[in-house]
């Protein structure tokens, strides 16, 4: 009876823990996920410097030209960025005190705004009127004339999300608002991949707009986000739904990756006739969290910024400053696939502990004139950041 009764103990411990591991797992996932105990150091940061403090504040999101190797980025200022970043919080208008801005760099540094523009009735060309707040963008060359370009933005306009397109002649030093779309299917917008000059996919990182149960799904690792997909008539679809907070968007050639940050991965697909996405794999990151993805076009090599503490960098978007959390820290990983297999070899090209820049969001490869180097981006930074003695071969 004695044995029996021990049996039944260990029978009973046996399934206690068996229903608790995939809460122990999961929660084993979030604290790797928060970066919980872990300390970093620099690498491969000795070539880097800060550039354009004060002018290049809060640029989110750097696209390179592949034929000029000139470089666009979309930036803005802080206190205004935290609207978009933690929506539901207590905000004061009086912080946007001015409109988010384009410009373009060159490889020695220097760099000039674009100016945003929209045409009357009457042909006069006169500043873009309505709200202009940039997180993600991307851009559409023109395939019989690469100098006529169409730009893209994630446009976070009060009471709404919308995705701003404009179209660009290169070295203009202006670009033209062609029309501002929203939807219900659009709430959440972050990235963008424009697929000619009227669609586009975007991520829709979370269903909920009120902070709580904003803050409650990305806890959870709830797979409430979706990529969308706008035709060239302008209807919207659903692409692909149950992602953990989709994040950056690119393509290379068939295959289109999306970044998910709650599931720390990037996902790879595949678009069906139908224009929905196919998944084909995956490749997860056990300790970083993936956010805005560039893809080389000279080798289809993709560089993932990546978080490596979020409790941190959660700190930072509520009170942007250096000061607010200098251990954030970031990972910049690079995937190369293997031959035509749905997987990557990864490698580590830069991590920062947080004493170049606090996090980032954005890393580019930058080819022009002889010179290589890397760009890095920050959505609550001052400044952009260069890497000249990175290899991006």
């Amino acid at each position: 009876m004695a044995v029996f009764n021990h049996t039944k103990v260990i029978m009973a411990l046996a399934l206690a823990v068996a229903a608790l591991s995939p809460l122990i797992m999961q929660a084993k996932t979030s604290l790797e996920i928060i970066g919980f105990g872990r300390t970093y150091y620099n690498v491969n940061t000795t070539s880097c410097r800060q550039i354009g403090h004060g002018v290049l504040q809060g640029c989110e999101d750097i696209i390179v030209d592949p034929h000029t190797g000139l470089a666009y980025l979309a930036c803005g200022n802080l206190l205004a960025r935290q609207r978009w970043l933690t929506p539901g919080d207590a905000y004061d208008v009086s912080r946007e005190v001015e409109m988010d801005r384009v410009y373009v760099m060159r490889e020695d540094d220097t760099y000039n705004e674009i100016r945003l523009l929209e045409e009357t009735a009457e042909g006069t060309l006169i500043l873009f009127s309505q709200s202009l707040r940039l997180h993600g963008f991307d851009i559409f060359w023109d395939p019989a004339d690469p100098q006529h370009m169409t730009f893209m933005f994630v446009n976070h306009q009060p009471g709404h999300a919308a995705v701003s397109i404009f179209t660009y002649v290169r070295d203009a030093d202006y670009m033209v608002h062609v029309e501002t779309v929203a939807t219900d299917l659009l709430h959440s917008p972050n990235n963008i991949l424009a697929m000619s000059q009227r669609a586009f996919y975007a991520t829709n990182d979370i269903k909920f707009d009120h902070h709580i149960m904003r803050t409650l799904s990305t806890n959870m690792r709830l797979a409430h986000g979706s990529v969308v997909y706008r035709n060239d008539t302008g209807s919207f679809s659903v692409a692909v739904a149950g992602i953990r907070y989709p994040n950056g968007i690119a393509r290379h050639k068939d295959r289109i990756y999306v970044a998910s940050c709650s599931d720390p991965s990037v996902h790879i697909y595949r678009a069906n006739a139908d224009n929905s996405l196919e998944l084909q794999g995956r490749t997860i990151f056990p300790d970083s969290i993936p956010d805005n993805l560039f893809v080389d076009p000279q080798n289809g090599q993709i560089y993932a910024t990546t978080f490596l503490k979020s409790r941190e960098t959660h700190k930072l978007f509520h009170n942007p400053s250096l000061e607010t959390s200098r251990i954030a820290g970031t990972r910049i990983l690079r995937l190369t696939q293997r031959n035509d297999a749905p997987s990557f070899v990864i490698e580590t090209l830069l991590i920062d502990s947080g004493e170049l820049m606090p996090t980032a969001t954005i890393a580019a490869v930058q080819r022009r004139n002889q010179i290589q180097r890397m760009l890095i981006g920050c959505v609550m930074c001052n400044f952009v950041v260069s890497c000249s003695e990175i290899s991006v071969d």
